[in-house]
């Protein structure tokens, strides 16, 4: 039987002095004996004036509505009573958390209770092993939901939560918690007749208290430059020729990549600050990543001289191996903490 209460979480938010502010929350508790209770406010922005034409329209909420709802604090503090704690928050996407946790930081409340929080976007994307990202309007169509209204906070929590019981989000859930984690960080540095490519890939366990590493591998290799000649026709007939460069793909290298592609499955893979980089080096070589659980030590440090700690830098690779196994376990707390939010420890790990 199901132990866990969710709360399916939505929020509706609009650009308020060039910052963005939660407008409305809305929610759905499911609790584990099925009972489901609702909760639904609109909130007011602080000093609003006018809420933009284009979200009146999107969302059917108007500036006389907010005008008259209560303060971002008044809302928030009836939802956290009416969560009651010990509850996963389920939401579609990374926009609502984001969203959650800058206003509950600039109204200097503490954001525990909204944790653990899963983006039920990303798991149904590694559950289904898709690389674009699906709405909400096409998982509706998809397993036959009706909405009363999108764009308004409850409806798209109930929405959240029909998708949710069509395709057993509970087990989705349980059955992507790991422990392991894989760190995997790139650097390419252009030269004149090649780049120079750097690939680190560490494997690893997290506890809730601790981490191990098990492995870490280094990989350096230079790709040759190819230049070549485009040329365009505009419209009056001339023809342009531009210089390109070409870069070649390196044997060693792609069978690092896919060593690295199939042991990464199942893992949350950690990246220094996304996949862009490391995509283009595949696309290059013919290699496909597994869509896994992804962080940034970007968003986990919150500073820039820390993350640029992460970088290679002229180190040698030994020496560069040694500073990265420290840099993790001195931030080890931050990989700690960002696995309880995301409630991925597996019941396994809990124990130890």
């Amino acid at each position: 039987m199901r132990k866990e209460t969710y709360i399916f979480l939505d929020i509706e938010a609009a650009l308020v002095r060039g910052k963005q502010h939660i407008i409305e929350i809305g929610a759905v508790k499911w609790l584990p004996n099925d009972e489901v209770e609702f909760f639904s406010e609109l909130i007011q922005p602080y000093k609003l004036k006018k809420l933009s034409n284009k979200i009146q329209q999107l969302t059917g909420i108007q500036t006389e509505d907010l005008l008259s709802a209560p303060s971002f604090k008044q809302v928030i503090n009836r939802f956290k009573e009416w969560c009651q704690g010990n509850a996963i928050f389920v939401t579609f996407g990374e926009f609502d958390r984001k969203i959650l946790e800058e206003e509950l930081f600039r109204n200097r409340i503490q954001r525990r209770f909204i944790y653990p929080m899963v983006d039920f976007q990303q798991k149904y994307m590694i559950e289904n092993q898709i690389k674009v990202q699906p709405s909400l309007n096409e998982l509706m169509e998809k397993f036959d939901i009706v909405s009363v209204q999108q764009h308004r906070a409850l409806d798209d929590a109930k929405t959240l939560f029909q998708i949710f019981k069509s395709v057993d989000g509970h087990k989705v859930i349980e059955r992507q918690k790991t422990n392991q984690f894989a760190v995997y960080l790139s650097e390419v540095h252009h030269g004149e007749n090649a780049a120079e490519v750097y690939l680190t890939y560490i494997t690893g366990e997290i506890f809730p208290s601790k981490i191990h590493i098990h492995s870490m591998d280094t990989i350096h290799k230079s790709l040759s430059y190819i230049k070549k000649e485009r040329e365009f026709v505009q419209e009056d007939g001339s023809v342009i020729k531009t210089d390109y460069v070409e870069v070649l793909p390196n044997a060693e290298l792609a069978e690092y990549l896919r060593k690295v592609a199939e042991d990464i499955e199942n893992k949350v893979l950690i990246t220094r600050s996304g996949l862009k980089q490391i995509s283009r080096i595949n696309r290059l070589h013919q290699c496909v990543m597994p869509k896994t659980e992804v962080m940034t030590l970007q968003n986990l440090l919150m500073d820039a001289e820390a993350l640029s700690q992460f970088t290679i830098n002229g180190q040698p690779l030994d020496t560069y191996e040694k500073s990265l196994c420290k840099l993790l376990f001195r931030y080890k707390h931050r990989l700690i903490k960002e696995f309880k939010r995301r409630n991925l420890f597996a019941r396994e790990g809990v124990k130890v």
